[in-house]
Order: C-alpha cells, then sequence, then structure tokens
C-alpha cells in the first residue's frame, strides 16, 4: 500500500470508526466498520496543466525538483542557522536537474557564508528567488520549495471538472466490486491546493457522472472528509 493510499485509508478510519487493511488492487484497501466490509478505492486529485492544448499531470515536471529539495534538507540542512530557513521558488520543467542542483547548492551555501538574505538569479536559464528567512521557530524542513509552470490553467472550474471526470472515469473502470463486500467507496486525496470542497460538489453536480461507486469523499491534507456522492 502506498503512503498516500495508507494516509487517506487511516483518515477514513478515524473519520467513520473501524479499522483499515491492504486490498488487491483493485481495491486498495478495505474499511472494516462493524460488520461490514467496505472496498476503498484510492486516488489523487493531482493539478493538469495544460501545455500546447495536451493537458498532462505536473507529477512529471514537478517531482524531480521536490526530489533535489529533499535532498537539499538532508544535505546541506544543518548548515543553515538554527534561527533561518529557506524558502525557493523554482520554475518547472528544468531540464538537466542535476547540474541545477549543484549550481543552486553552490549559490545556497555562498548566501548562508556570505549572509545574504535574498536573491533572484538566473540558474542555467532558469529563474529562482530565494529567500533566508528569519523565525524563531522555523519549520522541521530548512529548505522549502514553492514550484512554479507557465502551463498552469487558472480557470479552477475547467480544472476540478477534468480532475473529477478523469479520474472517476478510470477508476470506475478499475472498480471491482463484484467480490464480498458490502459497499464500494471512492476516495479522492485532493493536492490541487486551488480547488476546495465546494469547487469539487459544483464541478460534480455539473458532470453528472454514471458510476459504481456507493459513495465519494474528498480528503485533504488536514485529515478532513468531505461527502461528494
Amino acid at each position: 500500500m502506498r503512503p498516500d493510499e495508507e494516509y487517506v485509508l487511516a483518515t477514513l478510519a478515524s473519520k467513520f470508526g473501524g479499522k483499515y487493511i491492504d486490498g488487491e488492487d483493485p481495491p486498495d484497501g478495505y474499511l472494516l466498520l462493524n460488520d461490514r466490509r467496505i472496498a476503498v478505492e484510492v486516488t489523487k486529485l493531482v493539478e493538469h496543466i495544460n501545455e500546447n492544448g495536451k493537458r498532462r499531470s505536473r507529477l512529471a515536471d514537478d517531482v524531480p525538483i521536490s526530489n533535489i529539495v529533499e535532498q537539499l534538507n538532508e544535505e546541506i540542512g544543518n548548515l543553515i542557522p538554527k534561527n533561518r530557513w529557506i524558502h525557493l521558488v523554482i520554475p518547472s520543467p528544468i531540464k538537466g536537474i542535476n547540474e541545477f542542483k549543484k549550481e543552486l547548492t553552490r549559490i545556497i551555501l555562498n548566501m548562508i557564508a556570505t549572509k545574504t538574505h535574498d536573491s533572484v538569479i538566473d540558474i542555467l536559464g532558469y529563474v529562482v528567488s530565494i529567500n533566508l528567512y528569519k523565525c524563531q521557530y522555523p519549520p522541521k524542513k530548512k529548505v522549502v520549495q514553492s514550484i512554479a509552470t507557465k502551463f498552469a490553467s487558472t480557470n479552477i472550474q475547467e480544472n476540478t471538472q477534468f480532475l473529477l471526470e478523469n479520474r472517476i472515469s478510470i477508476k470506475n473502470q478499475k472498480c471491482n466490486a463484484n467480490g464480498d463486500v458490502d459497499e464500494y467507496w471512492l476516495a479522492l486525496f485532493n493536492t490541487y491546493c486551488m480547488a476546495d470542497v465546494d469547487s469539487y460538489r459544483g464541478a460534480y453536480d455539473s458532470l453528472k457522472l454514471v458510476h459504481n461507486f456507493s459513495k465519494i469523499y474528498l480528503i485533504d491534507g488536514y485529515r478532513r472528509v468531505y461527502k461528494l456522492y
């Protein structure tokens, strides 16, 4: 079971009671609630970008950047003063990610050494904003990133409709509800921070999708659970 699947199933178990166990993929897991056995399919709602008329997930572009920021935390986090933390704004996608990381590391270390607290700098053709913030209680991770893409759409309604239609349709095809289960739920883990539950509820009502799920829930990063269907 993937970490995001376990997070969602644990959140549902905390919300409704009972316990969860691994599934056969499909389903991703089961929620054992009183005497009921509920199959749960889990999927992420990830922002898609529109590049030259073609939609695709941001993950392929953003994950390599998140990975190098994690490496920076491990490799130079202890060199950042205790009362400071670094916020990076990095464009996506980046080609030559390893060379980019080397140059970014060199620049950050130089800023720490020279006590430079902010900089907007071109790194191999990519404009990066670097800020060393002072804080009495800095975040646990000393290097935090925001990832920007020029292909992001600002039409939240269009994005939420696309995400719901895409995820529900694909997961419905995988739905294996013929087993010994009382209900079959779809749990949508929202990672698209621009959209809230009202955005998704409006999008779901307008789409009028046909599917085989007994219930559809939206789960966010604060372990809040909302019912869409």
